[in-house]
């Protein structure tokens, strides 16, 4: 098993500001990697570059050993991403955008329908399938999203602030759904819910004003620190009472 995403020497300035600084980071393929760091650390510029949402100042991307400037089509093919908020065609039903999307990826006829079909039931959106996304929550529209990100059956997962929105219950079945596709994908997710990093995953990446801090498993930091709350706060300045 090699490493399905590879992250070298990423650099990124927005004018003068310095978003990203000289990052590299290997996760291996079918871990569970969580990216934690303050507003401002990095990490939703982390994701768009990987996405090829933005580009970077210096450094490379590799998906699944694919460079995602060089070959950006193979490189995204391989990828599901919910990254900031989803947005989604709000006269349309989570069936009619799904459809659309899968369209897009190359899916077509019974297969395009049956995995519609069974990614509405894993997020638990059955009942509104073929309710206008107009009158969906922010919490819906993220369990839809997350329908989306699944539907190609990718195998891998990019995902910034997944559960931005879900109540409790909501968040409880989408770390189930992540934990269940994480055994057979790699998942790679910026969060500040640092409980649900911590049920999820096996090692986390710190950083801050753009840098890497730490990548370690979590195991290690509770060893050290007592819990990952307390490693996160003392890695990254923060208050521990």
């Amino acid at each position: 098993m090699g490493d399905s995403i590879i992250i070298e020497n990423l650099t990124k300035y927005y004018n003068d500001f310095l978003a990203l600084d000289d990052l590299s980071l290997r996760v291996p393929e079918g871990e569970n990697i969580g990216l934690l760091g303050p507003n401002g650390a990095g990490k939703s510029t982390t994701l768009k570059i990987m996405c090829a949402l933005i580009r970077a100042s210096s450094g490379k991307v590799f998906i699944d050993g694919f460079d995602i400037l060089e070959e950006p089509e193979k490189a995204l093919s391989r990828i599901g991403a919910i990254i900031e908020t989803p947005e989604f065609y709000s006269y349309l039903t989570p069936i009619d955008n799904l459809s659309y999307f899968g369209k897009l990826r190359g899916m077509s006829g019974n297969n395009l329908m049956k995995k519609i079909d069974e990614v509405i039931a894993l997020v638990k959106l059955e009942k509104w399938s073929k309710v206008k996304i107009e009158k969906f929550s922010r919490g819906m529209k993220q369990r839809l999203a997350l329908a989306q990100c699944l539907l190609h059956d990718p195998p891998i997962l990019i995902l910034d602030e997944p559960g931005l929105g879900l109540d409790p219950k909501g968040l409880v079945e989408f770390r189930e759904i992540i934990s269940d596709a994480g055994r057979s994908k790699t998942v790679f997710f910026a969060s500040h819910q640092l409980n649900e990093v911590d049920l999820i995953c096996d090692k986390v990446a710190i950083i801050n004003n753009g840098k890497l801090l730490i990548y370690e498993s979590i195991d290690v930091l509770k060893q050290k620190y007592q819990s990952l709350e307390i490693a996160y706060l003392k890695l990254t300045g923060g208050s521990v009472e």
